[in-house]
């Protein structure tokens, strides 16, 4: 019997012909399983979560047709924190029920950053680099000092910031750059009878640094005067940049500060000195 005869044969066609229908039967129920297991013709549409809480999310009948994971968090001081600031899908996309829905939260706490070595780089270079680390820049003194342009201080909140200490992303950096003339020693200003807030930019202005602030028991820094300054001023004294001063404040009705400022040992008040 050839090849041809045997295919034709009653016994062989039997055999195919259960084989299709075994084929069939396979086919049909791996087909219908794939359907429900992908839940097919099934949709959801994907609610918006952004501006919510995840407390508020979980109260919401919709969010029991998904699976939420949380992926990531953002620091933005203009949201509320612990609030959806992105989702993937996004809002009104329509999925399969129990598809993730990946989520990136505002954090609490701003991400922090290690302060860049700024010293004796120049104003321009220092603002590319604080751009890198995601820091602003904020305000620029200039004093006397031979380096033209060159960073000599680096301030956050008014004290000093050593490179590498841990700062919150965003924080503005002040800073102190030479004039490129002068000694860069200035003078030692006059602050008695001058409010907290112009003594402390008047030492920032002149590249000083502030050390301690002591209040008398009636006076708090929104009516402090400066009572006593270290190092005391003398006439035409210089020191140089970067000297720390330490203030003692009064406030304003505790004491005739016009009065005080006339009694203090001539040699030390500046004619030129408007009385408060």
């Amino acid at each position: 019997m050839n090849f041809i005869q045997f295919i034709t044969t009653r016994r062989f066609l039997k055999h195919l012909a259960y084989s299709l229908l075994l084929f069939i039967a396979i086919a049909w129920i791996t087909l219908t399983i794939l359907k429900l297991y992908t839940r097919h013709d099934q949709v959801a549409v994907t609610p918006d979560y952004v501006g919510l809480t995840m407390d508020q999310i979980d109260e919401l009948e919709s969010s029991k047709d998904f699976d939420l994971v949380v992926v990531d968090s953002i620091y933005d001081y203009t949201k509320k924190p612990g609030s959806v600031i992105s989702q993937d899908p996004a809002p009104a996309t329509k999925v399969k029920p129990g598809r993730a829905i990946y989520l990136s939260l505002v954090s609490f706490m701003p991400e922090q950053v290690s302060m860049p070595e700024l010293v004796d780089l120049s104003l321009r270079r220092a603002k590319a680099l604080l751009q890198t680390y995601g820091l602003k820049l904020g305000r620029i003194s200039v004093v006397p000092d031979i380096a033209e342009n060159a960073v000599l201080k680096v301030s956050v909140n008014g004290r000093s910031v050593k490179p590498g200490t841990q700062i919150s992303k965003g924080s503005v950096v002040d800073l102190v750059v030479g004039s490129g003339t002068g000694s860069g020693q200035p003078a030692i200003p006059f602050l008695i009878g001058k409010t907290r807030e112009s003594a402390l930019l008047e030492l920032s202005r002149l590249g000083f640094e502030v050390g301690s602030e002591s209040y008398s028991s009636d006076c708090d820094s929104t009516n402090a005067l400066v009572y006593e300054q270290d190092p005391m001023y003398v006439y035409g004294k210089h020191v140089v940049a970067g000297t720390v001063f330490n203030l003692t404040y009064k406030a304003g009705n505790e004491l005739n500060f016009e009065e005080y400022i006339r009694n203090l040992v001539i040699d030390t008040i500046p004619a030129e000195t408007p009385l408060p």
